[in-house]
């Protein structure tokens, strides 16, 4: 996320590790992304530059998480656009779920796309 949002940013990425212990998690600012992409090669993307179908190809999930609450996020998953107004973190952890499919971690917060 932008710079300006990093408070966000830091409370996702806490979040996402608090409850998903086993699921590496790396927070970046936005202008690091193409590099850091690069380097970690992300199975699943939190952001809030717009990734469309290009940039989620050959990733498990991109989110493109709106810094605006009355607007859609996106969620590219398994090849198929799903939109969210607003998301709770629930709906991130549901994205995580579905992405990591049967192997998910045992006893993970349970959530449904929407």
């Amino acid at each position: 996320m932008e710079d300006e949002y990093r408070a966000y940013r830091e409370v996702i990425a806490a979040a996402l590790e608090t409850l998903r212990p086993d699921t590496e998690v790396t927070a970046i600012e936005l202008d690091r992304l193409d590099g850091e992409m690069t380097r970690l090669d992300p199975q699943v993307v939190v952001c809030s530059r717009p990734g469309g179908a290009a940039e989620a190809e050959g990733r498990l999930a991109w989110v493109e998480l709106s810094l605006d609450p009355t607007r859609p996020t996106k969620i590219f998953l398994g090849g198929h656009r799903f939109e969210s107004t607003n998301p709770t973190l629930e709906t991130l952890l549901a994205v995580l779920n579905e992405a990591e499919g049967p192997s998910r971690t045992r006893g993970s917060p349970e959530g449904k796309l929407p």
